[in-house]
């Protein structure tokens, strides 16, 4: 299967997942619920429709941001830049352009403009395992976990 047709098959299949996650947020938490009235519902209620209906909402821009990719990437094969690095210029890599037709950099390239996200400590240590048995303590989000330890577990 060539470059195109990958490409064309992709962005049909994000048009009918976008279309489809489209249809279903058009409907009113009333619906979702099955209930007469949202007058009476306390927001506790209904958590997990809410949860829901946010996740959603960012499937769909997930998927927006893919469909836009393969569209830029349908440009470049057009216009006869498509396999070209954007960053550096070089080619992209053959076996990456298979696994990701949409993509617009090498691996170097893509590589170098990763986030380099690292967690915040207090989700790095939220175990309460990770005490030693030397009674070592720290902090997450300023509560003493070394206090809470010896509360439930004295000596």
């Amino acid at each position: 299967m060539d470059a195109s047709a990958k490409l064309l098959a992709k962005k049909e299949r994000l048009e009918k997942a976008l279309n489809d996650k489209r249809k279903a947020r058009e409907a009113g938490m009333v619906e979702m619920l099955d209930e007469l009235s949202m007058y009476d519902q306390h927001p506790g209620d209904i958590a997990s429709e809410l949860y829901e209906r946010e996740k959603d909402a960012g499937i769909q821009e997930n998927l927006e941001l893919e469909l836009q990719r393969v569209k830029r990437a349908l440009e470049r094969l057009d216009s006869g830049t498509y396999g070209q690095c954007e960053a550096c210029g070089g080619a992209i890599e053959p076996k990456r352009l298979e696994v990701l037709p949409e993509t617009d950099l090498c691996i170097k390239c893509a590589r170098a403009q990763q986030d380099k996200f690292t967690r915040p400590e207090e989700e790095r240590q939220t175990d309460m395992g990770d005490i030693t048995e030397k009674g070592e303590w720290f902090k997450v989000a300023e509560y003493d976990f070394f206090e809470e330890w010896h509360k439930k577990f004295p000596e």
